[in-house]
């Protein structure tokens, strides 16, 4: 059996909108993807099974600003359609180095400036609701969820082609 030690994340970078806050950002909470299932049970069952209905859970993301950012904060003046651009691009470091980038869509439904203090950053954390995540390591598009366009693809395979294609869409 081989051994494999885990790759580290040594470094991310965090862009808004084409901007990126190189050094602005300490801590980022990426969204966690949860399908949505429904319990089932019927007669001559041992016990109750889950049932994917197709869909993933509202999605959202959490980042930490180390400033009260003007031009973040004028995100959270977006509306439904104007929804923008966030990305998180890391390198994972072990035998090799690999990029592992997390695209997103949304707009900023949250802020908290926090503590405000003298001598003392002044954290900013911005939640921001999503519409679409893709998540890629090195060139390998892992998982693609686009909620308005109805696109669910993970690992190469579109979860949701035959339900689209019954609705033709």
């Amino acid at each position: 059996m081989e051994r494999n030690t885990p790759q580290v994340l040594v470094d991310y970078a965090w862009y808004q909108d084409g901007r990126g806050l190189i050094g602005l950002v300490p801590s980022v909470k990426l969204p966690a993807l949860t399908k949505i299932t429904e319990e089932f049970v019927a007669g001559g069952m041992a016990g109750p099974i889950d049932i994917d209905m197709g869909m993933v859970e509202k999605m959202t993301a959490t980042v930490t600003l180390a400033e009260p950012n003007p031009e973040t904060i004028k995100l959270f003046g977006l509306t439904n359609g104007q929804e923008k651009q966030f990305t998180f691009r890391s390198a994972l470091q072990g035998k090799e180095t690999t990029g592992f980038t997390v695209r997103m869509t949304g707009r900023v439904i949250g802020l908290s400036i926090g503590d405000i203090e003298r001598k003392k950053l002044v954290e900013t954390e911005c939640e921001i609701t999503l519409t679409s995540i893709k998540i890629e390591h090195g060139k390998e598009v892992l998982i693609d969820i686009d909620h308005e366009g109805g696109r669910m693809i993970v690992g190469g395979v579109d979860l949701r082609a035959d339900i689209n294609n019954a609705l033709g869409i």
